[in-house]
C-alpha cells in the first residue's frame, strides 16, 4: 500500500510516505482532472526513486518555506485579524469533532491505552491518516523551486486529494497557525503553480482545530493587513512570482 523513502535532510530525518492505492482510486478515466493528478503521481514516483536534489536541501545558508512566518506583530493584533477572516468566510474554522483533530486525537488515545511515555509526534499521526484516510496520498513530501538565482526547499506535511480539491495539510500541535499561515500558503501556492492545480485549499490542524483556507488569501489579504501594519518583512513574495 505504501511506497517509502527516507530522506536526511540537514541531519533532520524526513520519511515520505506515498499511498498509491488511494492515489489510483483518484485517477479515474471519468474525471476531469486525471492528467492533474497523474502529474502528481509522477511527481511523487520521482521523490520514492529519489531523484531530487538533495544537495539543495543540505545546503544550510539556503532559505526553507518553514521560516515563512508573520513577524512583528503583537499577538492581540494577530488573534484579531485571524478572528475577522474567519467571520468573513475567507477562513473556515472546525472544531474538535471534525476529520483531521479526531485523526490526531485518536493516536493521542492510542499513545495513553499503551501508556508511551510520551505525545506523539508528526510522523505516527500523520501516518495515521495516511493509512485510515481514503482521501490521503502522501506525507512529509519534500518540495523545491528555483526563481532565478534563488532557491527555496521545504517539506509538506500532507496531501490529500478531496472531491477533485487537492488539499496542501500541515499537523500544527501548537495552533497558532496564522503566525505560520505563510508558510502553508506558500506550500499551496507552489504547488498549484508547479501542477497546473484548477483549485487547492491548504489547512492547518491539531488535535482541537482544524483551519482551511486558499492559498490565495496571502497574497491578498494577509498582505494588505501586513502593509496596513507597516510589516515589510514578506520574504516569501520572492518566490511567488
Amino acid at each position: 500500500m505504501l511506497k517509502k523513502k527516507l530522506f536526511i535532510h540537514q541531519n533532520i530525518p524526513y520519511a515520505f510516505n506515498w499511498n498509491i492505492v488511494h492515489h489510483k482510486q483518484k485517477i479515474s478515466p471519468k474525471n476531469p482532472y486525471r492528467e492533474e493528478f497523474k502529474n502528481l503521481g509522477s511527481y511523487f514516483k520521482k521523490i520514492y526513486q529519489g531523484t531530487i536534489p538533495n544537495e539543495l536541501f543540505n545546503i544550510r545558508n539556503l532559505p526553507r518555506v518553514s521560516q515563512f512566518k508573520i513577524r512583528g506583530l503583537k499577538p492581540a493584533f494577530i488573534n484579531s485579524f485571524s478572528k475577522s477572516l474567519i467571520r468573513e468566510g475567507k477562513i473556515t474554522h472546525y472544531g474538535s469533532d471534525s476529520k483531521l483533530p479526531n485523526y490526531a486525537n485518536n493516536v493521542y488515545e492510542n499513545f495513553r491505552i499503551n501508556e508511551i511515555g510520551k505525545k506523539p509526534g508528526h510522523e505516527p499521526i500523520l501516518k495515521n491518516i495516511l493509512i485510515k484516510d481514503s482521501n490521503s496520498v502522501a506525507i512529509e513530501i519534500p518540495i523545491w523551486k528555483k526563481i532565478d538565482n534563488k532557491v527555496i526547499t521545504g517539506h509538506i506535511d500532507l496531501i490529500q486529494i478531496e472531491n477533485n480539491l487537492v488539499k496542501v495539510i500541515d499537523y500544527k500541535p501548537e495552533g497558532k497557525f496564522m503566525i505560520s499561515l505563510p508558510q502553508v500558503a506558500t506550500y499551496g501556492l507552489l504547488i498549484k503553480s508547479m501542477f497546473n492545480l484548477h483549485k487547492i485549499k491548504c489547512v492547518s490542524f491539531n488535535k482541537k482545530e482544524a483551519w482551511e483556507y486558499d492559498p490565495d488569501i496571502l497574497l491578498s489579504d494577509v498582505k494588505n493587513y501586513l502593509i496596513s501594519q507597516r510589516i515589510n518583512n514578506r520574504n516569501w513574495e520572492d518566490f511567488l512570482i
